[in-house]
């Protein structure tokens, strides 16, 4: 008896850890998504950036690149055909415009998400990525 107390109590344990961790309530969304293709809608041009990502965890969203990496909190629950973003550093409409998005604050369609697309549609382009 003595022997197995010390292995219940670790087990116990190893069972209470996971618990402790916050979860998301963003569904597939969340993750480390590459943009692929951007189709801006005025001036019909279409781009491939080989280093612009978008990553989503929680309620943030962070636009990224090699040199800067612009934070926004978002507005989204699990299954919403869009998502709102809020930038409150204020990035310029330039920096946003590299990367599809419409000026600060923006609402963003969804057109495709499933476990490794995701699509969005913007006033400003359509913006196709992968998961990373």
């Amino acid at each position: 008896m003595r022997k197995l107390l010390p292995v219940l109590i670790l087990a116990l344990i190893a069972l209470g850890l996971p618990s402790c961790r916050r979860t998301s309530h963003n569904g597939r969304i969340d993750g480390f998504w590459r943009i692929d293709e951007i189709a801006y809608a005025e001036s019909g041009e279409t781009v491939s950036p080989t280093d612009l990502f978008i990553a989503v965890n929680l309620e943030l969203l962070q636009l990224d690149n090699p040199q800067v990496e612009h934070t926004g909190i978002i507005s989204y629950h699990k299954g919403d055909p869009r998502i709102g973003v809020e930038f409150p550093y204020n990035p310029s409409a330039e920096a946003l415009y590299k990367y599809g998005f419409p000026a600060n604050p923006c609402v963003l369609d969804i057109v495709t998400l499933d476990s490794h697309r995701l699509v969005l549609s913007s006033p400003v382009a359509v913006i196709s990525c992968t998961r990373y």
